[in-house]
């Protein structure tokens, strides 16, 4: 028997944002310098996410830790063994993280009037809401104007056209495609 979307979509994450080492989860990343540390499955930007500063007070983070990590600075790696002891509450904010994606990219479509292809079109869409935060009105008005159901090319497209990020990091827009492609071929 086949996986779920969201199992599916759990593995296209895994390989997207920890090329595969799921343990490293459990450890900060410094991804850019635009970008603040993250941590998690889905990579929990604790800059500019409220939900990874909850998980981090849940974790037993101080305030003051928190805004150490998030102006990066302190090290951080000597804060990776709290992630490792609170791997539960990561993963439970990991899994809401992942439903939101998933919920967002069907209802976006659904409340739009926007055909979806094939789960792949889903999933490349709830990617794209993993590392941008939400669709916008951008990706609605490209979607409409295909007048006809959207695939992952079209969202692979979107973000290496319409996007500052896939304008100057498109091997990485590439790469994210392909790790779908394989996630899907691995189910056919």
């Amino acid at each position: 028997m086949g996986k779920t979307l969201n199992e599916l979509f759990r593995d296209l994450i895994c390989l997207n944002e920890l090329d595969g080492n799921i343990s490293a989860a459990l450890r900060f990343s410094n991804a850019s310098s635009s970008s603040g540390l993250s941590f998690g499955l889905s990579q929990l930007d604790v800059t500019h996410n409220d939900s990874a500063v909850q998980c981090l007070k849940e974790c037993g983070f101080s305030n003051e830790e928190i805004k150490e990590l998030q102006t990066k600075s302190v090290d951080w790696k000597l804060f990776n063994p709290r992630l490792e002891s609170h791997a539960d509450i990561i993963e439970r904010y990991d899994e809401a993280q992942l439903s939101h994606c998933l919920d967002s990219s069907l209802n976006f479509a659904l409340s739009h009037g926007i055909a979806i292809s094939n789960t792949s079109a889903i999933l490349a869409s709830a990617d794209y809401i993993n590392q941008y935060g939400s669709e916008g009105q951008g990706m609605l008005d490209y979607l409409h104007n295909l007048n006809r159901p959207f695939t992952p090319e079209d969202i692979l497209y979107f973000k290496l056209h319409n996007t500052k990020y896939g304008r100057e990091n498109p091997e990485d827009c590439q790469r994210r495609y392909n790790n779908l492609m394989k996630i899907v071929k691995e189910e056919i």
